[in-house]
């Protein structure tokens, strides 16, 4: 699915470029005949032009941009800014020469010319070339473009770091408690020791390997948060009410990994307390490419609360980059309880 979107992408990226290219000749300025040859020099240099822009545009956003504008060479790049706009305006002119022969008839007929300040302004922008406005205009775009994917590069950057920095923290914590859970179970030669073990290894072996990629399959998403509730539900005493339900056809579908998993985590660290009655309810059903979670527990712990509400920012970050407009969040929370209901658009 994730090839088809790049394909889908590409084609689109394309067919923008084919359009740009041949605008002049799909949607020429004014009318003529093809055989003039006036008309046909006329149309190739707008054509050239505006394929040269686009190929300025790629020199501008990959080289120009990142080695002289933002590397404080400015007296470099307005010289390439200069001459790369002297290429665009006289390279077709000078392939397409104008040909010899009546000019055709430019501007309004003579009875709706009018006199003074404002035919004068008229003239003077009826002989500026329209490529010098798409080359400003290109290079303006091509500059905020290019800033833009910078920040979503740093921003994603951030989130790694941030997201390495999250499964660290589940490394040790949780790994030495359901080890140790499993220990007292081999002790006590129960059933299901070995059941537990395949899932811790299942487990790990998403936290260490699929996490890592750009984007899961939603039913290992789903069967990985499914282990985590497992492994918790097996070493909680019955003072702790845990409900685990999942509805839909999972399959298919790509998410980003792990965030859903800051909830549920979150929900077992502040809604746990073996003194005290705990109540966890997680469920997570799919419809329509729809993701429909709802998290709830109640509050029982409160320690350490600076770090869950890191790791709340982290994901509300992340699903407003992964997902932007295709998510909604709805987080309540009061002195007793604590519910979260996301919703996301997978397709």
């Amino acid at each position: 699915m994730q090839i088809k979107n790049i394909n889908k992408r590409n084609i689109w990226v394309i067919l923008g470029v084919v359009l740009f290219v041949l605008q002049p000749l799909i949607l020429p300025s004014k009318a003529g005949d093809f055989s003039q040859p006036w008309y046909f020099a006329d149309i190739s240099r707008n054509i050239l032009g505006n394929a040269l822009i686009l190929l300025f545009f790629g020199i501008n956003y990959f080289y120009l941009i990142p080695k002289l504008l933002f590397t404080k060479k400015y007296l470099e790049y307005g010289l390439c800014m200069f001459f790369g706009l002297l290429a665009v305006v006289m390279l077709p002119r000078s392939i397409f020469p104008q040909p010899f022969g009546p000019p055709p008839m430019m501007g309004p007929p003579p009875h709706m010319q009018q006199e003074g300040f404002f035919s004068h302004l008229q003239l003077v922008f009826s002989e500026v070339d329209h490529l010098v406005f798409l080359f400003i205009g290109m290079v303006f775009f091509s500059t905020f473009w290019f800033e833009r994917m910078r920040n979503e590069r740093i921003e994603r950057e951030k989130l790694k770091a941030e997201l390495s920095h999250l499964k660290m923290q589940i490394h040790p914590h949780f790994l030495f408690n359901t080890l140790n859970s499993i220990y007292a179970s081999a002790i006590k030669k129960e059933d299901k020791t070995s059941e537990m073990v395949l899932v811790l290894s299942d487990f790990m072996r998403y936290l260490l390997q699929d996490s890592y990629q750009n984007q899961v399959l939603l039913e290992r998403e789903v069967s990985y948060i499914e282990n985590y509730v497992r492994l918790q539900t097996s070493r909680l005493r019955e003072t702790v009410t845990i409900s685990f339900t999942q509805n839909g056809d999972f399959s298919g579908l790509l998410i980003s990994p792990l965030i859903l998993f800051t909830f549920v985590e979150n929900a077992f660290k502040y809604g746990v307390n073996p003194d005290q009655h705990s109540e966890i309810i997680i469920d997570i059903s799919q419809e329509n490419g729809i993701l429909d979670f709802h998290c709830f527990n109640r509050i029982v712990n409160s320690e350490n609360t600076e770090s869950s509400n890191i790791g709340l920012k982290n994901t509300k970050e992340r699903l407003s980059i992964f997902y932007p407009q295709k998510h909604n969040l709805d987080i309540q929370q009061d002195q007793q309880t604590f519910v979260v209901h996301l919703k996301i658009h997978l397709v």
